[in-house]
């Protein structure tokens, strides 16, 4: 006796149902907090209220349809003064950011002193570096140890 098959019925459309189904579950995927397009951020922070960033994070600052991606891309010279130490200069510490709105994407340098508080506007977005720690030190600080403590604003 022959191995018997087993026989596959088709149903005119259930093919196009099931990536239908698919397709549906794609565009109104389990991800909230993002913009459709856009990457998934690290973390979603909400307008003109403070929010720590650390080296290759990326940040989601939205409300009433308006958002403003921010990606911590490097820091660059620290020149800051050491805590007890006597300097000429306070120095300060190079942040780069890469923002992207709806409308467009860039990037900023921020030159943040010893005492933060150093500004940028983008897109009608003002970006704000309250503090930078560590403070300022002898040595090389690993990027990875820097924390900015930011606030995003509409203008």
């Amino acid at each position: 006796m022959p191995p018997s098959r087993s026989r596959s019925v088709r149903v005119p459309g259930l093919r196009s149902l099931r990536w239908l189904l698919v397709a549906g579950l794609s565009l109104f995927g389990c991800n909230p907090g993002t913009t459709p397009g856009f990457p998934t951020p690290d973390f979603q922070a909400p307008l003109d209220t403070p929010f720590p960033m650390r080296a290759g994070d990326l940040a989601l600052v939205a409300q009433a349809g308006q958002f403003l991606y921010l990606s911590v891309q490097s820091i660059g010279l620290d020149s800051r003064c050491p805590p007890g130490s006597t300097c000429d200069e306070p120095g300060f510490v190079e942040l780069f950011l890469e923002l992207e709105t709806a409308e467009s994407q860039g990037a900023t340098r921020f030159q943040v002193p010893p005492n933060g508080n150093a500004v940028a506007t983008f897109q009608g977005f003002e970006i704000r570096v309250l503090e930078a720690q560590p403070p300022g030190s002898g040595s090389r600080i690993p990027p990875t140890d820097y924390i900015f403590l930011m606030t995003v604003s509409l203008r």
